[in-house]
């Protein structure tokens, strides 16, 4: 699995347009398609197809199709599983990814005096408008081309993005879905956790995505399961190891993957000090145990 966006910087199909740490703008091009990417988004993003189409699964199991000429606005700590689809053999996007501050800076800015977390959707999806494909345009020939990668300018093409955004969607639904984004949405920890354990994330990162704290996240685990989220997490992580290697022969690193870890010697490492081997050598125990 990928956390985005940090996994993109360092991808050779992705230009960096303006960036301060994790708040960017990126542009993505592609001529292979890429499907069943699992990934993490840590921060909002409004992606935008502007060739192919784009298709993600989402946490809660629905299909998002979005194609070219279409943007989707997916708040942070979503899962999906995506498939990025060259019609023409050719993909491209342009991705927008920013924080709560942003959003902060647009209410206080906007012209809403209140808002409501009433029935809104979990996503956006809206067509891109003439006026947002002149500043996308602009941004491109500007900003890319001209290569002025100054990230003083990035907070304003953010503010600019939401207001545009703002005035294509009626009935100040936009401002509402900003705000709800700035409030927690507490999931049930028990379940949350069963089905996620072997995801590559931080203690930060399941707090948020249950909707607390690290605090209350710590507390309120260790109320369900009578430990800590770290020593619980490792031992699921350790034990679905051991159950995959007795079910099929795997390597080290694909084995480390799928449990959850993406540091291998560490891995390798908590595997020998709880099952007593090094995860080769019970590869090797177990194969001498079936002759």
């Amino acid at each position: 699995m990928i956390v985005l966006p940090q996994r993109l910087f360092d991808s050779p199909a992705v230009t960096t347009i303006l960036r301060d740490g994790n708040v960017c703008i990126l542009t993505k091009e592609l001529k292979e398609a890429i499907v069943n990417r699992e990934g993490y988004i840590s921060n909002h993003v409004v992606s935008m197809v502007l060739e192919g189409e784009q298709r993600i699964q989402t946490y809660e199991d629905e299909l998002i199709r979005v194609k070219a000429g279409e943007l989707l606005f997916i708040p942070r700590g979503m899962y999906y599983v995506t498939d990025l689809l060259p019609k023409t053999g050719h993909f491209r996007s342009i991705l927008f990814y920013f924080d709560e501050d942003i959003i902060q800076d647009f209410l206080a800015s906007s012209k809403v005096s209140s808002f409501s977390s009433d029935q809104l959707p979990d996503y956006l999806k809206l067509e891109q408008s003439s006026t947002i494909q002149l500043f996308v345009d602009a941004l491109i020939a500007v900003y890319q081309d001209h290569q002025l990668q100054n990230k003083a300018f990035l907070k304003v093409k953010l503010l600019e993005l939401l207001h545009l955004l703002n005035s294509q969607v009626p009935n100040q639904d936009f401002a509402n879905f900003l705000f709800r984004l700035t409030l927690p949405k507490k999931r049930n920890i028990k379940s949350f956790m069963s089905s996620n354990f072997d995801k590559p994330l931080k203690i930060e990162d399941y707090a948020y995505l249950t909707g607390r704290s690290i605090s209350s996240f710590r507390r309120d685990f260790k109320n369900y399961f009578n430990t800590t989220p770290q020593k619980w997490i490792k031992t699921k992580r350790l034990e679905k190891a051991v159950a995959l290697l007795q079910q099929k022969e795997m390597s080290v690193t694909d084995l480390a993957f799928e449990v959850g870890y993406e540091n291998i010697s560490y891995f390798i490492k908590e595997f020998k000090q709880e099952v007593g081997l090094s995860p080769k050598q019970y590869i090797l125990s177990h194969r001498q145990d079936k002759f």
